[in-house]
């Protein structure tokens, strides 16, 4: 292959998966951004962001360098190089195309039959053996029309579980349960059938194709990458991998998550002992803010709870009820002069009309890194004595940073550091066993 230029068409065309890299790359990356471009103008920190990319690189990069490896040089076939003999519209060594046990008379052109797929094929005739199994071949004018009519077939016939290679053939299920094997070589197709892959694997191996569309073994488009192939070619090698990327994503998980909420002490401040800070965090209480601090089961565990959503109304057709709650766990560590944090969130919807009654409740437990939302909902509201009052619209609203930072802020400021975690860490908080886990 070497002296033939090809453009950036036929590269994507002969590797679709560099494609497919190429959006994994960019498209992630987008969202971040934009992700990255709100959570600074809410005023939030941007750690989460590197945090999410941290956890998504490592498939990003292995993705990207596997289609790398896999890239092949586009073959080169001239418009009208190679193919099979073909006198008046048919195959002239027909044995040989189809082999020799499948009679004349059970070969038959096939371009009426798949119209959309067999378009614009110079020959195309499909043979079928006493057995069940059947054999299609088709020429086309370039090899550009037979890589466009093996894709139609692929999708007219709803080939599942595809596997193999451009350069070896794939392997499929159709649509109505039988078995194929397919080939690509130059400007020919040819597409083998069986009850079984064993039976379509015998069928194709009856076919003697000659030189002229034996397919040539493809050329890496980088070589230099060719020696991972190499490495990663045992399952000695695939299962290391793996086990070293499972390693990797746990340990930043775990380090990464408590990274990105974390803030140490500030500088110069004098260290405070778990009592002054007790009573600081109690002391938010007497702050106008919208969440309330208070104490635990032992003088170690703090609770901060902000109920942002608590309301009971009759809308058009039902009586609904919604408790929305967020609250943070506290546990004062004195050895290691750290506040260590835990998010739990709750939501209670129950509602009851005409056509029935029902209840929806969620809660998580883990580490929330951004949070804001805002909603009005609409209909009569119902007091503690379900007597209607005024207005006929209620709206709540959640700001996660107005609720964390002041917190955090008598945190840092006494001389600690404040380091979320994951999971409850000390005395365990009763009644909360999380059904499932935020961060």
């Amino acid at each position: 292959m070497t002296g033939v230029l090809f453009t950036t068409a036929d590269v994507i065309e002969a590797n679709p998966g560099l494609v497919v890299a190429l959006a994994l790359a960019l498209g992630p990356a987008a969202v971040l951004g934009i992700l990255a471009v709100m959570m600074r103008l809410a005023g939030a920190s941007r750690r989460p962001i590197v945090f999410i990319a941290g956890l998504m690189a490592p498939i990003v990069v292995v993705f990207i360098v596997g289609q790398l490896v896999m890239a092949k040089v586009p073959q080169a076939v001239p418009a009208a190089a190679g193919g099979l003999a073909v006198e008046d519209g048919r195959f002239a060594d027909r044995e040989a195309v189809f082999g020799a046990d499948i009679p004349q008379g059970m070969v038959r052109d096939a371009r009426d039959a798949l119209p959309g797929i067999l378009d614009g094929a110079e020959a195309a005739e499909a043979g079928v053996t006493l057995s069940g199994e059947t054999v299609l071949v088709a020429q086309f004018p370039d090899a550009g029309q037979a890589r466009r009519a093996a894709a139609a077939y692929h999708q007219g016939f709803d080939l599942r579980g595809t596997s193999g290679s451009e350069s070896e053939g794939w392997k499929a299920t159709r649509m109505q349960g039988d078995f194929i094997e397919m080939l690509l070589a130059g400007r020919n197709l040819f597409v083998w059938s069986g009850l079984t892959p064993e039976a379509a694997a015998a069928r194709r191996a009856v076919s003697r194709l000659p030189e002229a569309v034996a397919p040539e073994p493809a050329e890496p488009l980088f070589p230099v990458l060719q020696p991972l192939e190499v490495l990663f070619s045992s399952v000695v090698m695939k299962i290391l991998g793996l086990l070293i990327m499972v390693a990797i994503y746990t340990a930043w998980f775990f380090t990464g998550a408590t990274w990105v909420s974390s803030a140490g002490p500030e500088s110069g401040v004098p260290v405070l002992s778990s009592p002054e800070l007790a009573d600081r965090l109690l002391a938010i209480n007497d702050l106008p803010v919208s969440f309330t601090v208070s104490p635990g089961r032992t003088s170690r565990e703090f609770f901060a709870d902000w109920r942002y959503a608590d309301a009971a109304w009759l809308d058009l057709a039902r009586a609904r009820k919604l408790r929305k709650t967020f609250r943070i766990r506290m546990e004062l560590d004195e050895a290691s002069k750290a506040v260590r944090a835990t998010d739990y969130t709750s939501e209670i919807d129950l509602s009851a009309g005409f056509d029935g009654s029902s209840l929806a409740w969620k809660a998580a437990v883990g580490i929330v890194f951004f949070q804001r939302e805002q909603e009005k909902v609409f209909g009569l509201q119902l007091d503690g004595d379900g007597e209607g009052k005024k207005p006929l619209s209620y709206t709540y609203r959640f700001d996660l940073n107005e609720m964390k930072a002041p917190i955090i802020a008598v945190v840092t400021r006494s001389g600690w550091t404040w380091r979320p975690t994951l999971i409850p860490w000390g005395s365990r908080v009763a009644g909360s066993a999380p059904a499932s886990r935020q961060t």
